[in-house]
């Protein structure tokens, strides 16, 4: 059944005041959601900008940077489900670097097993790119939303929907960085650069990963083993983990602004088809 002229008039003011009024305030809210998600990270002047240590986050908050919550964490990291520890890790984590490590494993030398002991100090950190990542791709969507001027009238649906399809782009690309961990070869694993500030050396048939899942950290432990074509197999994972309180709420708070922007979008495009031809 066709609208009435009156009906779709209707339709067209609805769509007129929503490209008026509730596009600003939606955005405002998304900004909002934005800023409380970047207190999460170690975010000041640009998306690459990194903090090095614990003066330089203290720094940012006497500096007003965000009222940002970031701060550093001892972290025990224990197995999944409750198993059996095949390997113990001690972590301090801060925003997206890892400054110090304490790891034991149980290594097999010929019939015997021993306990293996390596780590690394705070002169050196290993950073975890999955949040390196995220935040950028958080920051450069905040960009966007805080480029847009309070008094600019949206004339078209059009408009606003290149602005929030850029904006959850950003936002499901920051998120899936945290929630699906890029699988990493074999070739890669061995050959990580953040192996070499291990000390002492962890030995050659043992290769190590942290990596973010969501809203756990995960150290993963690989058992390596040279066949008879020369090719390199793995012959047991082990791994520990803990979740990361802020993780959880950055996760949470990139999909409550997916959500606002995703809502706002629906309704300009159900009604986009009543718009007036300029």
């Amino acid at each position: 059944m066709e609208e009435s002229d009156e009906e779709i008039e209707v339709l067209r003011k609805e769509l007129e005041w929503l490209l008026q009024d509730q596009v600003h305030q939606v955005l405002d809210e998304v900004h909002e959601t934005l800023v409380e998600c970047c207190r999460r990270f170690l975010i000041k002047a640009s998306p690459d900008f990194t903090f090095e240590n614990e003066e330089e986050v203290t720094l940012n908050r006497r500096d007003g940077g965000d009222n940002s919550l970031v701060h550093s964490q001892r972290i025990l990291m224990s197995s999944p489900n409750g198993g059996i520890n095949q390997v113990k890790c001690v972590i301090t984590l801060l925003g997206d670097s890892i400054c110090d490590a304490d790891i034991t494993f149980k290594h097999k030398q010929g019939k015997d097993n021993s306990q293996f002991r390596t780590g690394f100090g705070q002169e050196r950190v290993w950073k975890l790119q999955q949040i390196q990542d995220a935040s950028n791709f958080l920051y450069t969507a905040r960009l966007r939303v805080e480029g847009q001027d309070k008094d600019h009238t949206y004339k078209t649906a059009k408009e606003v929907i290149l602005i929030l399809d850029e904006v959850m782009k950003n936002l499901s690309q920051g998120r899936s960085c945290l929630a699906f961990p890029k699988r990493k070869s074999l070739d890669e694993l061995v050959n990580n650069v953040n192996m070499q500030m291990l000390y002492p050396h962890v030995p050659n048939d043992v290769a190590l990963s942290f990596y973010v899942h969501s809203s756990k950290l995960v150290l993963a432990l690989y058992h390596l083993h040279v066949n008879g074509q020369q090719r390199v197999d793995i012959t047991s994972r082990n791994q520990v983990e803990c979740t990361i309180q802020w993780l959880n709420e950055a996760v949470m708070l990139f999909t409550l602004a997916l959500q606002q922007c995703q809502q706002l979008k629906d309704k300009i495009v159900v009604l986009q088809q009543y718009e007036k031809v300029l």
